[in-house]
């Protein structure tokens, strides 16, 4: 059970993110674990899941495939 000043730091968290989400009923217990967890990540762990999922949103498509290579047979006749 958290101690009673991190509760009050959850609460405010669930509050907030259920602000946040045009305060929709049903979904207080979704509000409060993602407030627990936001609450419960160090600062540093938090930053980078964010980062990392910023990146992961922006990244750009895949790179054309490179062009195939020519067999070695005709390489060997083009030096002829």
């Amino acid at each position: 059970m958290p101690s009673s000043n991190n509760r009050d730091l959850i609460l405010h968290k669930a509050y907030e993110i259920w602000d946040a989400e045009g305060r929709p009923s049903g979904k207080d217990m979704e509000h409060w674990l993602q407030a627990e967890l936001l609450i419960s990540t160090p600062p540093a762990k938090a930053k980078a899941k964010a980062k990392a999922k910023a990146k992961a949103k922006t990244k750009a498509p895949a790179k054309t495939k490179a062009k195939a290579k020519a067999p070695a047979k005709a390489k060997a006749k083009a030096k002829k």
